[in-house]
């Protein structure tokens, strides 16, 4: 996992900043200072490829850029490059972690927050990672955000772009399947488990290179049957059957990538509409470029633009018809909501955001996307892997939840007994490949059915 680190320059970073050459031990926060885990790995080698490689993004297009924002962009550009070079140094040198001071929506939260942790816990490698990778993400937006004229810059617009571009072939062949689809149990699995492999385009875990699908996408869905490791799909669509049909049937998907698994969020949403085990399928995006392709507004806008404009009449097709889904409010994206790309965790959304809580427990289901917000769903937490998925919630239940992850950070609950061990023997690396997924359902009793 560490092989891209050259050792002798790791021996002296492990000893100047207090890594410790272990994991992470049992029931503790995940951070940079355990040398064995994904966190480590992640701080001191894939952020700080993920800003080399924006800042070379930006240098290459600057020519594009000025032309598209103005003369007066050069200086800022030039500002802004610094700015992430400094944060890179910053993290590579576990430096304490900044407050806010500009035209942040959200500074008093991130503030507050950062002012919460204690000596000894406040810099990259020494705090959760967690806190530790979103805090790069946001105060990377914050260079543009503050800037006067790439404000509204997505710095990484064209690899998300790319991401469904490439994989068009893959799209048609589904929207083709979707066309014709009966109302069965076995569709419902094919469209979740569709929706769960498409988690597998992460850019962020590649530190933005792109991830090939192949060329069938029903043949990566049958040949990955064995690798869901958690697999509760028969209690979602038994409980989305028994939902009481007097009520909305609202259901909220809180996204994750743009580019192909956005594509795979509208084929699901759809396809819940057409059972009719949905009324109204919400999505919650980011409000900031977030963990290279998340999935922001924007990016909806352009999917549905890219496929109303395809030469493809199936693409067009599917196209137009979210495009009306959006205007009759079958569809709906909700407002900006930056508790989305805040360093919190789940379980405390209650306190800090009452606002959203409440809305997301007026939904009968909502489905957490990926494996950002399955962290965030049970902490950066050494977990037992046999905990219960509930247990590991802390009480964060505004309506029955479900989770589709494809796993790429070493923590993970709800295993059977024993099972770990037999995926550690199968391949050490399970944990962190993007090669195994769970579909994890909790249903709140309390809901009316």
């Amino acid at each position: 996992m560490t092989d891209t680190i050259n050792k002798g320059s790791s021996t002296e970073f492990d000893a100047k900043y207090g890594i410790l050459d272990k994991n992470t031990p049992p029931r503790s926060l995940m951070c940079g200072r355990y040398k064995q885990s994904f966190a480590y790995y992640t701080l001191r080698s894939r952020l700080p490829i993920t800003l080399t490689s924006i800042i070379d993004s930006i240098t290459k297009d600057k020519d594009d850029l000025l032309s598209e924002y103005g003369e007066g962009s050069r200086e800022e550009i030039k500002n802004i490059i610094g700015s992430i070079s400094k944060l890179k140094y910053e993290l590579q040198t576990d430096k304490t972690i900044e407050t806010f001071f500009g035209n942040e929506p959200d500074k008093e939260i991130w503030n507050k927050f950062i002012k919460s942790l204690g000596p000894g816990e406040n810099s990259f490698f020494k705090t959760c990672w967690l806190y530790a990778e979103c805090y790069m993400y946001r105060r990377l937006s914050s260079f543009f955000e503050n800037s006067q004229t790439l404000m509204s810059f997505d710095y990484f617009a064209k690899q998300k772009q790319n991401a469904l571009i490439s994989s068009i072939k893959c799209v048609e062949d589904i929207l083709r399947v979707l066309q014709k689809i009966d109302i069965t149990f076995e569709s419902f699995q094919l469209m979740l488990k569709l929706n769960l492999w498409g988690n597998r385009c992460d850019l962020s875990i590649t530190s933005g290179k792109e991830v090939i699908l192949g060329d069938n996408p029903f043949d990566l869905v049958h040949g990955f049957d064995k690798r869901i490791i958690v697999d509760d799909t028969v209690a979602v669509n038994d409980y989305l059957k028994s939902i009481n049909k007097y009520k909305p049937r609202v259901v909220e998907f809180v996204c994750d990538n743009a580019g192909y698994e956005l594509f795979t969020d509208f084929v699901l949403a759809d396809y819940l509409i057409k059972s009719k085990l949905a009324e109204k399928v919400r999505f919650n995006l980011k409000a900031i470029p977030w963990f290279v392709s998340d999935a922001t507004i924007k990016d909806v806008d352009w999917t549905l633009q890219y496929l109303r404009n395809h030469s493809s009449p199936v693409l067009r097709e599917y196209g137009e018809r979210w495009q009306r889904f959006l205007e009759g409010k079958i569809f709906e994206v909700e407002p900006l909501e930056y508790f989305w790309t805040s360093p919190y965790e789940y379980y405390k959304m209650r306190e800090i955001n009452p606002d959203l809580y409440k809305r997301l427990s007026e939904a009968q289901l909502v489905v957490f996307k990926g494996d950002l917000n399955y962290r965030k769903l049970i902490g950066d937490f050494s977990w037992n892997f046999t905990e219960p998925f509930k247990t590991c919630l802390r009480g964060f239940l505004p309506t029955s939840i479900i989770s589709l992850r494809t796993v790429k950070a070493d923590l993970i609950s709800g295993l059977l007994e024993g099972q770990a061990e037999i995926l550690f023997e199968t391949d050490k690396n399970w944990m962190t490949t993007g090669e195994y997924g769970t579909i994890q359902f909790v249903k709140k009793s309390t809901l009316s059915a």
